[in-house]
């Protein structure tokens, strides 16, 4: 796979990441009854995995280009809330969701970043 559509497969997954993010805890407040589809724990860790993949992926081939060092720390600071509200939820800590909104947040505003800046860096252009 080339490199181009290796990046559009990772914007992809980063946007279902993001989808999945805004979407699911609504699903669960107008659907109860299906709420017990989204405490599998094999699907919440493989969505977790999958989504830090993605956007570390992305993060970086972004960084590759443009050189803004402080999206690379902002997007792990989202990635460890995500991971501790996993670990949180898990053992019943209250406040846990606070880690999953903060960490969300924290995703996105690296990941607009992240867009942003590419679209300021000039496209590279291939000698073939």
């Amino acid at each position: 796979m080339d490199s181009s559509k290796r990046s559009a497969f990772f914007h992809f997954a980063s946007l279902a990441c993001v989808v999945h993010c805004i979407v699911t805890p609504l699903i669960v407040l107008a659907a109860p009854f299906i709420g017990h589809f989204f405490e599998n724990l094999l699907l919440e860790i493989s969505l977790l995995v999958l989504s830090i993949i993605c956007g570390v992926v992305i993060v970086y081939n972004g960084y590759c280009r443009h050189k803004k060092k402080h999206i690379l720390p902002l997007f792990g600071i989202g990635a460890i809330l995500w991971i501790a509200h996993s670990v949180f939820e898990f053992k019943e800590i209250f406040g846990a969701k606070i880690y999953l909104t903060i960490g969300t947040i924290l995703v996105i505003v690296a990941y607009y970043l992240n867009h942003r800046y590419l679209k300021c860096c000039p496209a590279e252009h291939s000698a073939d």
